[in-house]
């Protein structure tokens, strides 16, 4: 190396752009948590090389950068029991990203929670949410970003709020349908306007003995229960097995998972829907359940996944 092409280095070191930090919001949730907003704001976002992203959390949702692969898969068995894939949960790979390899924020436990990753090659990177299928961001990586942090947060905000606006106009014009002796209960979310309702509906539904309700998923994003408890205790969701060594392990509740095969309802016993899935999904899992009402009463009904929400309902039974 010649003295001239040392100070040259020198010079352009001297003078280089330091990085710069651009962030990303993860979903939101209104004060009265009746509706999520399922997406990254803003949905894409152009930064230079060797820029640093950061992701705060609004919601519990992850931050997965597949490079091409298949998603985790939401659950794992162990013996006879099914835990939260650890690779979903738990953070996966190191702070830098060229597009190649998994890379995963993990997801927030109590009070703040932020993730950050700094790109170092060019290109067009997509990234999900593993946990609410169809959540889908974008990072452009270009040599150098023409926008501004402060543009790109004000996006944000904005695609966020509108997300939020779109869900509570739904949420307030959400009506039961009603064929006959059969309710339909649609459990709502739009993947375009990037919203899930947390609310069954309008309170409290008032059907007559006989009547049979379906609740019917409808939303691409979510999983719900539809939980009768009679007087019960609600279950958890998931059990949190505490190790001598290393991050807890998170079992799914097998009350929570499983179907009691209930069709007809008295107020009496446990009934539970098992988990609704969105419809189409590729396991052809159940996204729907129906049940029909066989005596007068006030009956209180439950998500189990969505508990911590206040996502419960009352149906009336004349």
């Amino acid at each position: 190396m010649t003295w001239l092409t040392y100070l040259l280095g020198v010079v352009l070191a001297a003078h280089a752009s330091p990085p710069t930090k651009w962030t990303v919001i993860v979903g939101g949730i209104p004060a009265d948590t009746s509706v999520y907003a399922n997406g990254f704001f803003p949905k894409a976002i152009e930064i230079g090389v060797g820029d640093t992203v950061t992701w705060t959390f609004e919601g519990f949702h992850n931050v997965a950068f597949l490079s091409g692969g298949a998603p985790p898969p939401f659950a794992v068995p162990e013996g006879n029991k099914m835990y939260w894939n650890p690779q979903m949960l738990l953070p996966v790979g190191d702070k830098t990203y060229d597009g190649t390899g998994y890379r995963n924020s993990g997801t927030p436990g109590n009070g703040p929670f932020s993730y950050t990753l700094t790109f170092t090659k060019p290109g067009r990177y997509t990234y999900q949410c593993t946990i609410h299928s169809g959540m889908r961001g974008v990072v452009i990586v270009k040599e150098k970003a023409t926008g501004t942090p402060a543009a790109a947060l004000k996006q944000g905000r904005a695609e966020q709020a509108a997300a939020l606006a779109a869900g509570a106009a739904r949420l307030a014009g959400l009506q039961p349908e009603r064929h006959g002796d059969t309710v339909v209960m649609p459990l709502v979310g739009s993947n375009a306007q990037r919203y899930s309702l947390l609310r069954f509906g309008p309170e409290p539904l008032v059907i007559r003995r006989g009547t049979t309700v379906t609740w019917a998923m409808r939303d691409t994003f979510e999983i719900h229960t539809v939980t009768f408890m009679s007087g019960e205790k609600t279950p958890e969701f998931v059990i949190v097995e505490p190790q001598s060594s290393g991050p807890p392990k998170v079992q799914l509740n097998p009350k929570a998972l499983t179907p009691t095969g209930s069709t007809r309802y008295d107020g009496t016993g446990y009934v539970n829907s098992g988990m609704l899935f969105p419809p189409g999904n590729p396991g052809h899992q159940p996204s729907s359940f129906s049940l029909t009402f066989t005596a007068p009463g006030r009956f209180e009904y439950w998500c189990l996944v969505h508990a911590e929400t206040g996502q419960r309902a009352t149906i009336i039974v004349q």
